[in-house]
């Protein structure tokens, strides 16, 4: 599902100020580190507790901001907005909670843990120098295909170890398959390009390619 985070290859957007960043300070506000902390916390514990919250699940819930807000809220406001909502998806707080700005004094437990299922890693289907194109048809809530290289030609130049698809793991199935190093001309991505004999190499997903 195409949404407003796949930024790669969109114009329209200003120029990205090149201003040195202060190494002094890990955060420029008390409150990001704050956030920081919470989230890296959040995680560890619910995916130590396999209720079947992942990170890709995480990912999938910021894709789903309002593009006014994606764009317009600072990095970590998203980070608050989604750990908020696997909060309450969860079970760990409720919304009258984040209202009153205050924790209830019940104590939370994980009722009906949603353990993942692992299923059968998956063969490779392409070897190194096969000719490839990225698929056009992704119909799942979340992917990690960006828009840019869909339905172009690329050629893959190594098979490396299966890795869990981000499609699947967002919904708590964790599913092995079979990844590539694939690579497309960047004049068969932005056709501006030219001539130019600059290339991307792009790490994908066996089910997100199909034969040339």
């Amino acid at each position: 599902m195409d949404t407003v985070h796949d930024l790669g290859g969109r114009q329209g957007f200003r120029p990205i100020p090149n201003v040195a960043e202060d190494d002094s300070a890990l955060f420029s506000d008390e409150w990001k580190a704050r956030t920081w902390a919470i989230a890296m916390m959040s995680m560890k514990k619910l995916s130590t507790d396999r209720t079947g919250w992942t990170l890709d699940w995480y990912r999938h819930v910021l894709e789903r901001l309002p593009p006014d807000a994606y764009l317009g809220l600072d990095y970590f406001e998203k980070w608050i907005l989604a750990m908020m909502v696997t909060s309450v998806d969860e079970g760990v707080a409720g919304v009258q909670e984040f209202f009153d700005g205050r924790a209830s004094s019940r104590t939370f437990e994980y009722e009906s843990p949603r353990p993942t299922v692992e299923g059968p890693a998956t063969e490779a289907r392409f070897k190194a120098g096969d000719k490839v194109v990225a698929r056009r048809d992704i119909a799942t809530m979340h992917t990690r295909l960006t828009g840019y290289v869909r339905g172009r030609p690329g050629v893959v130049d190594s098979v490396i170890r299966p890795q869990p698809l981000p499609d699947e793991k967002a919904v708590g199935t964790i599913r092995r398959e079979q990844t590539y190093v694939v690579r497309f001309r960047m004049s068969d991505l932005w056709p501006e390009a030219g001539d130019s004999a600059d290339s991307l190499q792009i790490d994908m997903w066996d089910s997100y390619l199909e034969p040339a």
